[in-house]
């Protein structure tokens, strides 16, 4: 159907309930469909559908819909005309088309005409939107939702939605219309007739000013640009340090929080706590002796404040950098958009509305904060790149998931200040890898260059300046590790350094060191080379011929010369990364469980090694490796002659200098990195390869052995203060193991206590009649405890797994008896992103959540919402795990010396989502006899606060649960 953009277009939005999420094995249980033109609804249809097979209790309790209801409704096969028909030549809408597209093409209806999803086009609109779920995008555009998981209710809010969003295309800038258009101009892409209606609507109202529009035809991204993105002027003085520190004033520093103190005064619900002023005062001294120092603060501490009040006095007053780093980005959003923030403001308020009765010491503090400047930096790749967003617009070979990215940045680039990806949401790995294409690179560009050719906008070195005058610089364990990696080469020069959430520094020095390889990845790394691609060729190769036109004849016969050579080794080196990935597939096979449902890792030790099979991989390596280091040393050799060209005078060659010299970079070190792991191993590395079911995806991994040394050497040498904190450091009371880990051996220890009293706070019930974890009866008797503890609780409860299987298992045994009692099962994997049910499980009333590793900590459930915390098993690591396995290697009781301390610290990490302020009251049921009946099951428990525990039959927990928290019987 051709588009007329003079006629209103008809759009059927559709929606569909499945008993699942795959359309090769599970079925339709309803559809529902909407006819629409512009703003109105013009015509509904609903029906239930008989899918031949017992709905799932999942599903029931989700949609509300039973066996009973679709016993008697007519089958998929006698409903599929009326869908045809309803839908005739209307444009199809659905959110998430994907999925209700691919089960009725799995039925055999397709629809010839393109399907505008509204996901994507909200993608597309609100690139900063945190979620794009139909019942999020409903309640951000003010759409009243009814019925939701019913397909007519459902189909009904997708309308609704993309009437809203047809009406938000208004506030889309006609220049950034204008450019996305024009790279839509040649695709199939089927949200271009939307895009290309708002632009015709846009240019009848809104004058483009004649300079936008030059520089749109010259190919300028200013005019697309946020008007404060690129801000004239000085940058920022560089922190010039003292050469000879002023002590901090600790007492003053602990009086500042005290009852009765300015905190108070200016914040009159302000919590005084003991422990925290006792861990302010700890951090004050090491950095007035220039100590190490671990501090395990109990939750509730208030261990930001603790160590932010004396970081910025002793920054400020002497012009002294101290850099804060965190793990989780929640953590460093806190700190940098509320905890700074709400001190800044105290200081502020001290000094204009509580100057005349404030002592003059605090006065002093206030001033000195009145100073502060804060920076937030993060690594390269989370900067969008203005000069690789060029290159990639000036493409005519753009996929619809290229297209798709770059329309959703090209709105947001009117909308940021800072460049940084966590302001977009990024689906899925493909979108990722789009990203890293738009990315800075280290190597690809310098300062100078960019300063040039972007005009000041720049958002990385933006950034870095932002860096450098800063008192305060909050980044996160991965970036300081690449700084640690490179020898101190990444963030400015500092020598305080305050690590929040130390428990995480091993395993995210192990991931940011750790190297990964996949065939995908590296084909597409080969793609940024030379691609023929058909009809549009691609690649740094393409570009290059592109710019080399105006060459003199003898220059450019040999610049094409170098050019074909490269093509023949990418190739040779595409063919042999293909057969490799395919030996190294098969070599995996051969280790594999039949059936095995998740992603295998087989360790690549001596043991697997000395198998026959292993000299094929390293042959097909050979085949593979070889073309590879060549093929980086020709991109190198281009590299310089480029360059030489550039001297010479021949213009727009600086992109693809970089990009060459990334390429480069890129490859040599995937070659070096795979060579090690394929036929030269170091001692010092952990190797293996990693195969997902069915044996479709493969990759190859290193990781460091040991990472002790590298923080002792880079971190606990080099700086005057290190301060390692978390509220799970020790393990039975001592800190000998995270000591060992970090090499944190010259570092003092002070242990803070919680403020909350866990003794009248916190029941621990064990249940003394309950089988050995790996017993047949284990499962059964895990689904009984936590069936009868929420259903006394009336939900109120998260219990805890280590294994998905498990979680799976126990959420298909109590869906349907919990869902009968009127409570909902939000289980892991089972529908929904972490963060939306975690905040489904705040709101709801009666609930439960059944989550695995990732929810062991990070949760912050306040009030009765959480009454009930499970531990189903001791959180031990897989014991086969690569890195598990191999660094257990390395100590003269693995058991006791690695893997127990390591299950505490995962243990207290989970034990410590039960109580999170003074008024919260809980029960914690550990249903893993291992703490009564092993030597080490004492360990564990001797690691909690001062609880009251009891232990007793499974039968009484109810019981005693409602009893501790007062509830009616």
């Amino acid at each position: 159907m051709q588009y007329n953009p003079l006629m209103p277009t008809t759009y059927v939005a559709l929606d569909l309930e499945t008993t699942g999420l795959d359309p090769n094995r599970d079925a339709i249980i309803e559809i529902g469909c909407v006819r629409l033109r512009g703003d109105e609804i013009l015509e509904q249809w609903s029906s239930l559908v008989n899918p031949g097979r017992a709905i799932p209790a999942s599903i029931t309790q989700l949609t509300g819909i039973t066996s009973q209801d679709v016993a008697r409704a007519p089958r998929l096969v006698d409903l599929l005309s009326t869908v045809s028909r309803f839908v005739g030549e209307s444009t199809l809408v659905a959110h998430n088309a994907g999925f209700d597209l691919g089960f009725l093409r799995a039925q055999g209806l397709g629809f010839p005409a393109p399907c505008v999803d509204t996901f994507e086009l909200a993608g597309v609109l609100l690139p900063s939107q945190p979620s794009y779920s139909l019942g999020a995008l409903a309640g951000h555009l003010e759409i009243e939702v009814e019925g939701a998981h019913r397909a007519l209710p459902d189909a009904l809010t997708t309308a609704k939605v993309l009437m809203a969003l047809e009406q938000y295309t208004s506030q889309i800038p006609l220049p950034v219309l204008i450019e996305i258009n024009r790279l839509a101009a040649r695709s199939a892409w089927s949200l271009r007739p939307i895009l290309a209606e708002a632009e015709k609507r846009a240019a009848a109202t809104v004058f483009l000013k004649k300079y936008e529009r030059m520089a749109l035809e010259a190919g300028d991204l200013g005019p697309l640009f946020h008007p404060l993105a690129a801000q004239p002027g000085a940058p920022p003085a560089e922190l010039v340090p003292l050469d000879q520190p002023e002590p901090l004033d600790v007492d003053t520093l602990c009086a500042f929080v005290e009852p009765g103190g300015p905190l108070a005064a200016v914040f009159p619900g302000y919590e005084h706590r003991a422990p925290q002023v006792e861990m302010l005062r700890a951090v004050a001294n090491a950095f007035n002796d220039g100590s190490h120092m671990l501090i395990e603060a109990g939750t509730g501490t208030g261990k930001s404040l603790a160590y932010l009040l004396p970081a910025i006095t002793w920054a400020v007053r002497n012009r002294r950098r101290v850099v804060i780093s965190t793990n989780t980005i929640n953590l460093q959003d806190q700190l940098v958009t509320k905890d700074i923030p709400d001190l800044i403001q105290v200081f502020q308020e001290m000094l204009t509305n509580h100057q005349h009765t404030t002592e003059p010491r605090f006065l002093s503090l206030a001033e000195q904060g009145r100073d502060l400047q804060v920076a937030l930096m993060k690594g390269r790749s989370n900067y969008l790149c203005p000069r690789r967003l060029d290159a990639m617009r000036s493409r005519d070979d753009l996929t619809e998931e290229e297209l798709r990215v770059l329309a959703r940045v090209l709105v947001w680039l009117g909308q940021t200040l800072t460049g940084d990806r966590a302001e977009i949401l990024l689906a899925g790995s493909r979108e990722q890898a789009v990203w890293s294409r738009l990315a800075t690179e280290s190597g690809t560009c310098t300062a100078e260059r960019c300063e040039t050719s972007q005009h000041g906008r720049c958002f990385f070195y933006n950034n870095r300046r932002q860096a450098e005058a800063a008192h305060i610089l909050v980044v996160n364990h991965a970036l300081l590790l690449s700084d640690v990696a490179v020898g101190n080469r990444v963030l400015p020069e500092y020598n305080h350094l305050i690590v929040d959430e130390a428990h995480h520094l091993e395993d995210a020095t192990t991931n940011q060191m750790g190297f990964a390889a996949t065939q995908d990845g590296l084909e597409r790394l080969l793609a940024d080379v030379y691609s023929d691609g058909g009809q549009f060729p691609r690649g740094l190769v393409h570009e290059v011929r592109k710019r080399s036109a105006g060459l003199a004849p003898a220059t450019r016969q040999k610049l094409d010369q170098h050019l074909r050579a490269i093509e023949r080794q990418a190739e040779r080196c595409r063919d042999g990364l293909r057969e490799f990935f395919i030996i190294v597939a098969l070599f995996l096979e051969s280790d594999k469980t039949p059936g095995q449902l998740y992603s295998q890792r087989v360790r690549l030790d001596s043991r697997v090694r000395s198998q026959p099979m292993w000299s094929e991989v390293e042959e097909v390596w050979d085949r593979a490796g070889t073309p590879m280091a060549e093929l980086a040393e020709a991109l190198e050799s281009l590299r310089d002659g480029l360059i030489e060209l550039e001297e010479a005078g021949v213009p727009r060659l600086d992109d693809v200098i970089s990009d060459g010299s990334g390429l480069a970079t890129q490859l040599m070190e995937a070659y070096q990195k795979l060579n090690a792991a394929i036929v030269h191993p170091s001692s010092d590395d952990i190797y293996w390869a990693e195969v997902a079911p069915g044996g479709n995806r493969v990759s190859v991994h290193s990781a460091p052995l040991h990472i002790g040394p590298l923080v002792e050497t880079h971190l606990f040498y080099q700086k005057d203060n290190v301060i390692l904190t978390s509220a799970t450091l020790r393990t039975a009371d001592s800190y000998d193991y995270i000591r060992e880990r970090l090499h944190a051996y010259e570092a003092s220890a002070v242990t803070v206590g919680s403020p909350f009293d866990y003794k009248s706070s916190t029941l621990v019930y064990i249940p003394t009649d309950i089988a050995e974890p790996n017993a047949r009866a284990a499962q059964a008797q895990a689904e009984a405890a936590i069936r009868a503890l929420v259903l006394a609780l009336q939900g109120r409860t998260m219990a805890l797994f280590t294994s998905y299987d498990q979680l799976r298992r126990t959420a298909e045994a109590l869906s349907r008896d919990l869902m009968a009692a009127g409570i909902t099962v939000f289980a892991q994997g089972m529908g929904g992103s972490r963060r939306q049910m975690l905040e489904s499980f705040r709101l709801s009333e009666r609930a439960v959540l059944l989550g695995t590793r990732s929810f062991w900590e990070g949760v912050d459930v306040v009030g009765p919402a959480l009454s009930g915390l499970v531990l189903t098993r001791l959180p031990f690591a897989v014991p086969t795990d690569p890195i598990v396995a191999a660094r257990a290697e390395t100590f003269d009781s693995p058991f006791y010396q690695y893997s127990v301390p390591d299950a505490i610290l995962r243990f207290r990490q989970g034990f410590g989502r039960l109580i999170r302020s003074q008024n919260d009251r809980g029960v914690c049921v550990i249903l893993d006899n291992r703490v009564l009946t092993k030597q080490y099951g004492q360990l564990f428990l001797e690691s909690l606060p001062d609880c009251t525990i009891h232990r007793g039959p499974l039968a009484s927990l109810p019981r005693t649960a409602e009893e501790w928290l007062g509830l009616p019987q």
